[in-house]
């Protein structure tokens, strides 16, 4: 025990003090007086820590928790936040260590009641009133985001003692939270915190170059921000790329989430696909899912597309990437106008009644014998919309009906294959 109060005098952490913290590691059984300790938050925090240990150990297991469990290990933390006020850089690895360890509480927790209500649902147990009670990632959330905000708000004015160094931890934290609360608003609230006080945190690359896997959790939760929620695909696409590179490029089920991600992005910002034969090789799962997409795009069926965005619907909104799979539809087109406009002899001016016949074709597989007024209006604000986004270098002539595009570069934002 006097290892761990030597932590707190010393400022300095160590492996002996976050194994302390943790309810699952046994504590020395040598009898201690806390009356000896002179800080009595730092009592109150052992003190506490014991009892939580000892709740683990009478109560609980490796598949089962207990609710009280999850109170002492919140207390635990806000009790960490308390001692957190005075002190600099140092104490937000222990910090963290409990934040997590509150989060893996709550989650399990969630995770028997869910299993709990599911039950009830089976035996048709009815429920008392109408409203649910809070989940427990509610409850840690809260604890949590103090943690965030001490750090956040450091004044010290030694830079590198500055609490500051720590915010991307519970950054971290927070946003996975929110993730399985579905709560995008907080999520937003979060970024645009981070956004504004920009030019007084260290950068993520400097704050955490000596935890690649934190580092790699952040970019893919920025990734997923601003390419699925704020449908900026640039920025997105940015963050998929260092979440990509700064991972360990070994496969598994994380490195396929951040290229699910990246596949998309790129498209949309880079207009570049994968070579789906070397994605197979390291991502079979991801090339998979997105070979058909990647077909398309290179023949312009959009029928065939169509077909895929319904099977996969369900997929691609449980993971937001619904609106980026629909705003890809339109380079679909734009690859099929392109082939038309080959195919007619590559000409400045393209009848209406030839694209509407190859949209229809296209749309349906089936031959076209006639084509009506209203089928050519509809392919006029198609195209009207494309040559709005600048995917097509031309005018419309609505009274010759036709499409006149430009002699050089008509299509300038066709999506090519990546080398």
């Amino acid at each position: 025990m006097n290892n761990i109060i030597q932590c707190f005098e010393y400022r300095r952490s160590n492996q002996e003090l976050l194994d302390f913290l943790r309810y699952d590691r046994p504590c020395s059984s040598s009898v201690f007086s806390l009356g000896r300790i002179n800080n009595e938050k730092l009592a109150q925090l052992i003190q506490a820590t014991l009892v939580l240990k000892q709740e683990f150990a009478e109560n609980c297991g490796s598949t089962t928790i207990s609710a009280k469990l999850f109170e002492l290990a919140n207390e635990q933390l806000k009790l960490m936040n308390r001692l957190s006020e005075g002190e600099t850089v140092w104490i937000t690895a222990p910090l963290h260590a409990s934040a997590a360890q509150l989060l893996r509480v709550g989650t399990q927790l969630d995770k028997m009641a869910s299993e709990q209500r599911d039950i009830d649902k089976k035996k048709k147990k009815k429920l008392r009133g109408d409203l649910e009670e809070e989940r427990f990632l509610e409850k840690c959330v809260r604890t949590i985001h103090t943690s965030f905000k001490l750090c956040l708000n450091d004044r010290n004015p030694n830079t590198r003692e500055n609490k500051k160094w720590g915010v991307y931890f519970f950054t971290n934290l927070e946003l996975s939270i929110y993730k399985r609360l579905h709560n995008r608003d907080m999520v937003r609230n979060l970024v645009k915190v981070l956004e504004s006080r920009v030019q007084e945190l260290p950068t993520p690359e400097n704050a955490l170059q000596s935890h690649k896997a934190q580092l790699v959790t952040y970019y893919y939760y920025m990734a997923e921000f601003y390419g699925c929620q704020d449908s900026n695909f640039v920025r997105g696409f940015e963050f998929a790329r260092k979440a990509w590179l700064n991972s360990r490029l070994e496969g598994g089920a994380q490195e396929d989430m951040i290229v699910m991600l990246l596949v998309p992005f790129a498209i949309l910002a880079r207009k570049w696909y994968p070579n789906i034969q070397e994605l197979a090789e390291r991502y079979p799962r991801v090339a998979q899912l997105y070979a058909p997409v990647i077909q398309c795009l290179r023949n312009g069926d959009l029928k065939s597309f169509e077909t895929w965005l319904r099977q996969n619907e369900a997929a691609m909104l449980r993971r937001n990437l619904y609106v980026a799979l629909v705003l890809i539809r339109e380079l679909v087109l734009i690859k099929l106008l392109k082939l038309s406009f080959r195919f007619y002899g590559s000409r400045s001016i393209v009848p209406l009644n030839l694209v509407t016949a190859a949209l229809l074709k296209s749309r349906t597989h089936k031959g076209i014998k006639t084509v009506t007024d209203e089928q050519l209006d509809e392919t006029e604000c198609t195209l009207a919309n494309l040559i709005s986004k600048d995917y097509i270098k031309g005018y419309l002539s609505h009274s010759n009906r036709a499409l006149v595009v430009s002699k050089t570069n008509a299509f300038p934002r066709l999506v090519h294959a990546s080398t």
